[in-house]
């Protein structure tokens, strides 16, 4: 690869994370503002106190993951558990991947020894 397209690629994969983290911290802000709106409502109509607890950014975030896990799978339970295999596979090869590193440091200390 030339030096000049590697340079657009880093450029645009910089442009890509900057917008990705913009648009995560909005959507930070709009769970925050939802919930609070959602709990002023609740208590404006004197129903607050019929929830175990307030509306949460947790909640509402759960709400969300709920919603686009759905719009993936669109109703197709096969699918649906084809991606629920898929992420765990990837969390697993995650935390072994983590433990790997985590182990490193130690067997290095112990090679110097």
């Amino acid at each position: 690869m030339t030096q000049q397209n590697e340079q657009q690629r880093n450029r645009m994969l910089s442009l890509l994370r900057e917008g990705e983290r913009r648009m995560l911290v909005q959507l930070a802000g709009l769970l925050r503002t939802s919930a609070d709106e959602i709990n002023a409502e609740l208590e404006k109509e004197e129903l607050l106190a019929a929830l175990e607890q307030p509306v949460t950014v947790e909640y509402l975030n759960g709400v969300v993951q709920h919603h686009l896990f759905e719009r993936l799978h669109k109703g197709d339970m096969v699918a649906a558990q084809r991606l629920l295999n898929q992420y765990q596979s990837d969390l697993e090869a995650m935390l072994t991947q983590e433990s790997a590193e985590a182990d490193v440091p130690t067997e290095a200390l112990k090679a110097q020894a």
